[in-house]
């Protein structure tokens, strides 16, 4: 074997694989980096609420300024009424300083985002005991709100509301720290609620508001903490009006982190509720007679066995919460943030692969509730159950599809299709054609070589023999023109 067919060789060995690597890759799906990263979430280990007894304290100390002990258990207890939330200790930690600071806020959330949950448990451990105020509002109760925490009356005698009442507590102890929390801040009109003389006070420090004979202050110590809904949830359309008022908007997103903590503690209450119900069924099954509530307990147990499989399987997992993630995203493309639906909403609870269909229909009724420009319909979620189902690959993601897809937005894929056919045509009509062709020349080299052998052989005469090269001549060149 000579060096060139040897560098031959190597040649092809070297590029049959590689070409046939960018056909495989050219066509193949890429896979959404949020499928990988839905298992890295799940493996994560948060340091939760409940476990943060420690930095708690620190918390509540540096706040209040005093020196609990770090093991106090006072501010878990605060923030654990009348139950702790399955939240991460660094969120809450967040959100805490920063409203420590702000002193007022509109703290807004989409529906299940768990804003009222988290300003809440601020408050509790913000607020010394006994000092915080809850205003809860309603649509339409705007003027009896007023009357209730403001107050009435007129130049010379005024009846204070509990507001005004509660700010007469704030000054009488000044090293303490009140909260009031305002929840559904958006169901009433914020200027009719403080009346026109507050509302004011709220834009300008300096502006003197006087009810009966009293100038009313708002004392340093007092923290107003407002809870809204987001954007399109929103009955009264907050802006900067009432931004400025109250020191500005802090927007709550949805978490998946959280629904994965939700998840992990579900899981552990199911395994501590089927202990105590299979114990129930023996000592039931151990009885005389079978009591009434015997098949319930059964099909109690049934139910939760089915929900802990579920949660024990980790595939089952990632599709569920890859799904919150994925729809939650597609939805602000589509939509705007403010029509999400947060990890705290029914969704936590359709974990269950049987569940999906129920998912979906959450969403989709959660999303067209709130009457989008575009209805939100099943055919958007079609890309994203193939991702679901393939785990991870994207549909229509290969480069070759990109690509396509590219050319026919920018116009080009229709004249790139009549050139791409127009080619394949030519070049299946020209290698027809040259294979005809290739039979004529055979057919003319084998006269010739049968000539030259009845020219070596005496066959035929020799002008025989020049007639008919000059046949086959004046035939080639005609193939040739």
């Amino acid at each position: 074997m000579n060096i060139r067919k040897l560098q031959h060789i190597i040649i092809l060995l070297i590029l049959i694989p590689l070409s046939m690597w960018l056909i495989l890759t050219g066509f193949r799906n890429q896979n959404d980096p949020a499928w990988a990263e839905t298992a890295t979430l799940l493996s994560n280990n948060t340091l939760t609420l409940d476990k943060s007894q420690d930095s708690l304290c620190v918390l509540y100390n540096d706040f209040h300024a005093i020196k609990l002990p770090e093991n106090d258990s006072l501010p878990l207890k605060l923030v654990s009424e009348p139950y702790v939330p399955t939240m991460a200790f660094s969120k809450f930690k967040q959100y805490f300083n920063r409203l420590a600071v702000q002193k007022f806020a509109i703290i807004a959330g989409v529906t299940g985002s768990g804003n009222s949950t988290l300003v809440d448990r601020i408050a509790q451990l913000m607020a010394d005991k006994g000092n915080k105020m809850e205003i809860l509002c309603a649509l339409q109760f705007d003027l009896d709100l007023h009357k209730r925490y403001i107050g009435f009356g007129d130049k010379n005698t005024y009846n204070k509301g509990e507001l005004l009442q509660f700010w007469d507590k704030c000054r009488a102890k000044p090293m303490e720290k009140f909260v009031c929390v305002i929840d559904n801040f958006d169901k009433i009109n914020p200027e009719t609620l403080f009346g026109p003389e507050l509302w004011q006070r709220l834009d300008d420090p300096k502006y003197k508001v006087t009810f009966g004979k009293e100038i009313i202050q708002i004392p340093d110590n007092f923290y107003l903490l407002c809870i809204t809904h987001a954007g399109v949830g929103q009955k009264i359309e907050m802006n900067n009006e009432h931004f400025k008022r109250f020191g500005g908007q802090i927007l709550l997103s949805t978490e998946p982190e959280e629904l994965v903590m939700a998840l992990k503690a579900k899981r552990k209450d199911l395994e501590k509720d089927l202990l105590k119900k299979r114990y129930m069924l023996d000592n039931v099954k151990n009885m005389e007679q079978t009591p009434p509530q015997y098949e319930a307990l059964k099909n109690d147990i049934l139910k939760a066995e089915n929900q802990l499989l579920a949660l024990k399987d980790t595939s089952n997992l990632q599709r569920f919460v890859y799904f919150f993630t994925k729809i939650n995203t597609i939805i602000e493309e589509k939509y705007a943030t403010s029509y999400q639906l947060g990890q705290w909403s029914d969704v936590r609870k359709q974990f269950q692969a049987k569940d999906f269909d129920n998912l979906k229909t959450i969403f989709l009724n959660h999303v067209n509730s709130l009457k989008p420009p575009t209805e939100f319909r099943q055919a958007d979620l079609e890309g994203l159950t193939y991702t679901m189902n393939h785990d991870g690959e994207v549909e229509n993601s290969s480069p070759v599809w990109r690509a396509a897809n590219y050319l026919a937005v920018l116009g080009f894929a229709s004249e790139l299709g009549v050139a791409g056919s127009f080619a394949m045509v030519s070049g299946i009509v020209g290698w027809l054609y040259f294979r005809k062709r290739h039979r004529f020349i055979k057919d003319f080299t084998e006269k010739i070589n049968n000539l030259m052998d009845d020219f070596t052989f005496n066959r035929q005469s020799h002008d025989t023999i020049l007639a008919e090269l000059n046949t086959i001549k004046k035939s080639f060149d005609g193939l040739v023109l």
